[in-house]
């Protein structure tokens, strides 16, 4: 049976180098017709519409009239490290000028196209709850589809309400604006469709062999399910989720052991590696609206030969500086403020910039590239048991020594690290930031482990010139939803005041 599921769903609607048959049979701006679900294929492509939408994506009319980067594109970690302390922007845009600034407001283009990905991926996976289940088909394949849009709508949902707060809760597919149009719901509401969503998936999702692609496995939804018992119990100092978020890590790092050297894990040629529990898997053939991951262009400052390099984006010196340079294995791999040419030259630059997504061997003209988005990886589970266990004795004991150092180890950082509850707690903040640089963790762990003021004084220190507030620990809620909603949605405190 597992092979036969796998047959049907690795066939040409499956990947993601091309627009699903579902898209392609279905007008995109009514991907919910009535009468189109009626089998197996219906279902197959209804399911990997979801999966077009994480790497492609459709802009809001008025805006660019071919298609634009889907939810991990480049917004979501570009934003997380920038409205934060790690990186910089090196374009005359002023959206990203102003997220650097944490001057952001809400016509930010940026945080709108954002929105807009994680609510147009809710839609898919909306489609495929909603209309699956009364599909005359083999009932294993039916539910390991169901689950996939259950996994996918739990962590759009997650990502809206710890950028945003309350947002609207669209938990059904609907046919118009109309009834589109809601207000804001409150986040304790989307934690329990996020939990049910997930333990769903855990149970229904079959996939247990390593065939890369991006579908999620059982693992998958266990590990994001730590990742947000771990932000629930920092909302709401629940000692027992993070116990939960203790267990879910531990159950998931068995079956998918970290790699023994750090800068393997963003070679091509290891894409599919045991490390990553989920991530997402762009194409380097695909160039329409740049549709492929745009690591390279966005991060790899000009260089001869790299024809996509722009440098848009670089890491503060604020971020540099962390680094213990003479041991932290990860900074080579991960910044680099020179480039030494085949021919020996060397050329230097006046800011590090961030090299770690591009493997110069084998994409040494950075079109584009095939590296995988990992946007769960087995280090988090690590770093989720160290941080759960310090809040729960109020100090590290030693499992949660334990669980820090496999992240440090590998880095080569092998002095001790504080036990004191004040003192862990900061380790395995800086831990987070060496370890996960541009994959979108920063502004979600500093507004998780600080408080509004500590994240002020963060930000501020890295980025003097900058003007943080207590209440960029949100984002602004998009104007052009508000307008939209006819009002029914709010504006997060702070903004367009």
């Amino acid at each position: 049976m597992k092979k036969y599921i796998l047959s049907i769903l690795l066939s040409g609607a499956f990947m993601f180098t091309a627009c699903s048959d579902f898209l392609d049979e279905v007008p995109k701006g009514n991907i919910t017709s009535e009468g189109y679900y009626k089998t197996a294929q219906h279902a197959i492509s209804a399911t990997n519409a979801i999966y077009d939408y994480l790497i492609i994506g459709y802009a809001p009319n008025g805006l660019w009239d071919k298609n634009y980067g889907g939810t991990f594109y480049n917004d979501y970690w570009v934003l997380q490290d920038m409205f934060a302390d790690n990186s910089e922007t090196n374009q005359t845009s002023i959206d990203y000028q102003s997220v650097e600034n944490m001057q952001i407001d809400q016509y930010n283009q940026p945080v709108e196209l954002l929105w807009r990905d994680f609510y147009q991926t809710i839609k898919c996976c909306n489609v495929v709850i909603d209309k699956v289940p009364s599909i005359d088909m083999d009932v294993t394949l039916r539910n390991q589809l169901v689950a996939e849009a259950k996994f996918f709508r739990a962590m759009m949902y997650f990502d809206l309400i710890r950028m945003f707060g309350d947002v609207p809760l669209r938990e059904h597919n609907v046919e118009s604006a109309e009834e589109d149009a809601t207000s804001r719901t409150s986040k304790e509401t989307i934690y329990e469709l996020i939990f049910s969503d997930l333990k769903t998936a855990e149970t229904d999702l079959k996939y247990t062999e390593r065939f890369g692609g991006g579908r999620p496995y059982p693992a998958s939804a266990s590990a994001l399910l730590a990742r947000v018992y771990l932000t629930y119990a920092a909302e709401h100092h629940s000692q027992e989720h993070y116990q939960l978020a203790v267990d879910k890590a531990k159950s998931v790092i068995p079956n998918f052991p970290m790699l023994e050297n750090y800068g393997d894990l963003f070679k091509v040629a290891n894409r599919f590696n045991t490390e990553i529990i989920w991530g997402v898997n762009f194409s380097a053939t695909l160039s329409e609206g740049w549709k492929g991951a745009q690591f390279l262009v966005r991060l790899l400052p000009a260089l001869d030969g790299v024809s996509n390099a722009q440098g848009w984006e670089n890491a503060t010196e604020d971020l540099w500086n962390s680094f213990d340079r003479q041991n932290d294995q990860r900074l080579d791999v991960t910044l680099k403020r020179s480039f030494t040419y085949s021919d020996g030259s060397i050329k230097d630059f006046d800011k590090p910039y961030v090299f770690k997504y591009w493997d110069s061997q084998a994409e040494p003209k950075g079109n584009n590239t095939e590296a995988i988005f990992p946007a769960i990886r087995t280090a988090e589970m690590y770093l989720i048991i160290a941080e759960a266990l310090n809040e729960i004795n109020q100090g590290a004991n030693e499992e949660a020594v334990i669980a820090i150092n496999a992240v440090r180890n590998r880095a080569g950082l092998t002095t001790a690290v504080p036990t004191d509850y004040k003192g862990f707690k900061k380790a395995v903040l800086n831990e987070y930031r060496h370890e996960f640089v541009m994959e979108g963790h920063r502004w979600f762990d500093l507004t998780r482990m600080c408080t509004p003021q500590e994240f002020v004084s963060i930000i501020k220190a890295a980025k003097p010139e900058s003007t943080p507030k207590e209440y960029h620990v949100k984002f602004p809620i998009p104007q052009r939803e508000i307008d939209l909603s006819q009002n029914m949605i709010t504006q997060n405190e702070g903004y367009g005041q």
